[in-house]
């Protein structure tokens, strides 16, 4: 068990915050954790993360930066040992401990043992009585048998066999034959799976149970066959469950903006059901090829954000838009893999981290190319997204588009964005509506990016609406 601490100088002696949770913050403002009477402090300046034997350091968009051993920290954070030295502001330095605790085992105390009293000798005199006494109980028992056979055989006998039921549960207490359970799906069946660890599943009946479904737009038809206002009134129910699920149990409706941008990207994605297979692993490929291929790749995504108490969805959609699940894809500015990580975020989310190189490419690569290591990391870093945006129903989207910008980069534009007109919510619906007061780079790449997430989720967890032969991604399980 790591023992993880900071200590810094103070008129009085050495100081020592100790971080026992998953994060602690700092800053000169009532949102920081941790205070200093530091003018060079920005109000919630930076912010130490702790999960499992990996701590790390993110600034928080500060005015002066975050720096660990002189160096700033990189946008993603910067790993913490033991030993180094973070200086934030203008005069607070906090030295870094980080030890291995071990607790002692007990030592096993030998338990006293009392001897036992000699047994005295039996007598054949004593045993007389005893052996008495077990013939009559003997006599009595082969009598009640012997009833009891009469009585019961003047009747009909039935015997019914039960495997393994202890009680009944059904009228007349009649035994219940075992029900299997349903298989795990495969790719191309058509087997209605339950929804794996009871997260929800996106369907038409309200979480409270009444079963009230919505307004069947489809009617027997496909996407491809509504019209346009049909369309765009199904990908509306269906971006607010999938925000439901994948973030709060309550959301607003999506804004107008954002919905022509998810009707952008699903229109491209169903048209995209009638082109022929390319082969390989590649962009633009036939939309059931695509999706068998992410179907290959849940189980394991499923299980490791699961494991980190994150939506699994999340990571199906992440990979689809980053890589189309294409394991050991690597782009054009070197982030390699399916997660599409960089070298520098890789080194700080995967465990171990020796396996992540600088400079690898495919076909080999390196870890980012092993689809479970992959998923385990893709699945530490957005709980630490999603743990620095809150907890409210905007916090997930918030952190689905700072896995593209950076998080400097969605920062210093939801910072503008907040900006521009008092009272605006904090969600990232507001950059969408407040898109041409913010930068270009966020106009041309994360304005397209969370649309293109929820256009991706909405037909990966409703195939069959768009002519897909799968179940929904999030039912693929181990």
């Amino acid at each position: 068990m790591l023992e993880v601490s900071l200590t810094y100088p103070t008129p009085d002696g050495s100081q020592e915050i100790r971080i026992d949770g998953e994060r602690l913050s700092f800053g000169r403002g009532s949102e920081a954790d941790q205070r200093f009477a530091d003018d060079g402090l920005s109000r919630l300046h930076a912010t130490v993360y702790r999960d499992g034997n990996r701590v790390w350091i993110v600034d928080e968009n500060s005015s002066n930066g975050t720096f660990v051993n002189g160096e700033r920290a990189a946008p993603a954070g910067t790993p913490l040992r033991n030993g180094d030295v973070i200086k934030i502001g203008h005069r607070t330095n906090l030295n870094v401990r980080i030890i291995e605790k071990y607790e002692p085992l007990p030592i096993a105390q030998t338990p006293h043992v009392q001897q036992a009293a000699p047994v005295p000798a039996t007598s054949g005199t004593s045993i007389l009585p005893i052996a008495l006494i077990a013939c009559a109980i003997l006599v009595v028992s082969l009598s009640v048998v012997f009833i009891g056979i009469k009585v019961l055989g003047s009747g009909k006998t039935e015997v019914v066999q039960i495997d393994d039921q202890d009680e009944f549960d059904t009228p007349n207490d009649r035994p219940v034959k075992e029900t299997k359970s349903t298989p795990t799906p495969k790719p191309g069946t058509s087997d209605s799976p339950a929804t794996p660890g009871g997260d929800t599943k996106i369907t038409d009946s309200p979480q409270n149970g009444e079963v009230k479904p919505a307004l069947d737009i489809l009617k027997g038809r496909k996407y491809l066959d509504l019209s346009d206002a049909e369309k765009r009134q199904y990908l509306s129910e269906r971006a607010l469950k999938i925000a439901q699920v994948i973030g709060n149990n309550s959301s607003e409706a999506i804004p107008t903006a954002a919905l022509d941008k998810i009707k952008s990207f699903a229109d491209a994605y169903a048209k995209r059901l009638s082109v022929k297979p390319l082969g390989g692993c590649r962009f633009g490929d036939n939309l059931q090829v695509t999706y068998e291929r992410a179907s290959k790749n849940a189980p394991f995504i499923v299980k490791a954000f699961n494991e980190k108490g994150t939506d699994p969805r999340i990571g199906l959609y992440l990979a689809m838009i980053e890589s189309e699940h294409c394991v050991c894809l690597q782009s054009p500015t070197g982030p390699l893999g399916m997660f599409q990580f960089t070298f520098a975020t890789a080194k700080l989310h995967f465990e171990p981290s020796d396996g992540v190189i600088k400079g690898a490419s495919p076909p080999k690569g390196d870890d980012r190319c092993k689809p479970e290591s992959a998923a385990r990391a893709a699945a530490s870093y957005m709980k630490a997204l999603t743990g620095r945006y809150g907890t409210g129903p905007a916090s997930v989207p918030l952190a689905i588009g700072s896995y593209n910008s950076g998080e400097g980069g969605l920062s210093s534009n939801l910072v503008k964005a907040l900006e521009s007109n008092t009272g605006l919510p904090r969600d990232f619906w507001t950059l969408i509506a407040n898109g041409e007061k913010l930068s270009k780079q966020f106009q041309s790449e994360n304005f397209k990016y969370v649309p293109k997430f929820f256009a991706a989720a909405i037909i990966g967890e409703s195939p069959q609406d768009f002519g897909l032969k799968l179940q929904p991604l999030s039912t693929y399980s181990n």
